[in-house]
């Protein structure tokens, strides 16, 4: 039977005895009916993952220890052979979080959400934190499902120009009239990844991302759902310079 995987954002060591907090307690023992002597599998990229043993199960507390080291935090780096950065245009609805827990799944290490001038979402500074812990959510679930070790970053939503890019990266912003094709090879294994919002990039961020080395990169005739563009453009690009 497949073992539940739980991510812990605090210090994992042999031996340890960790009480859970209240939320995966929660989840453990009232929806996954774990009950003391069940294992399970515990994680966070500073210290790898781990097999662990529930010892205790109360009303609203679950205590595990950890009794086997089974991958070290070296192992989250070669998870993530390939470095890759997207930036996404805000969408409406469910799009969103969609899209951060595919590209969670596809080994993506970073996601920047923007404000585009064709874009329809604006986020007023109230709602913004909690966006980003309820996307951080859905991340360390995508991770747990799918055997990742390290959670990607999700930053606070900036308009292009804002955007500051490392110098030594791989640029491509997917646009439907664009011309140029991803490579068949990259000298760096770090990836900038753009992609619009429902209503496409407007003329003026087209231009700014080639005055930032952005080559302007179609995937071919269709044009692709916000939601569905990033999920098959880094399906391609870990295909052919990643892990996949």
């Amino acid at each position: 039977m497949r073992l539940s995987r739980v991510y812990l954002d605090s210090p994992l060591a042999l031996s340890a005895v960790i009480s859970l907090p209240k939320e995966i307690a929660h989840y453990l023992s009232n929806v996954l009916r774990l009950r003391a002597d069940d294992e399970l599998l515990v994680f966070n990229s500073e210290q790898g993952e781990f097999l662990a043993r529930v010892t205790s199960v109360a009303k609203r507390a679950v205590d595990i220890e950890l009794f086997e080291k089974i991958r070290g935090a070296h192992d989250a780096a070669k998870q993530n052979a390939l470095s890759i950065h997207l930036i996404l245009g805000l969408s409406r609805g469910d799009r969103m979080d969609f899209a951060v827990q595919k590209s969670t799944e596809l080994g993506v290490t970073e996601i920047t959400p923007i404000y585009t001038e064709y874009g329809e979402v604006r986020l007023k500074a109230d709602r913004i934190e909690k966006k980003l812990q309820h996307w951080q959510k859905i991340a360390i679930s995508a991770c747990e499902q799918s055997g990742r070790l390290d959670v990607p970053a999700i930053h606070k939503p900036l308009s292009v120009p804002e955007l500051s890019l490392c110098e030594h990266a791989h640029k491509w912003m997917l646009e439907p009239s664009g011309s140029d094709a991803l490579p068949q090879s990259i000298a760096e294994k770090n990836c900038v990844l753009l992609v619009g919002p429902e209503g496409g990039f407007s003329a003026d961020e087209i231009d700014w991302a080639r005055s930032n080395d952005f080559q302007i990169v179609a995937l071919g005739s269709r044009i692709l759902r916000t939601e569905t563009a990033p999920v098959a453009a880094l399906a391609i690009l870990q295909h052919k310079y990643g892990d996949m």
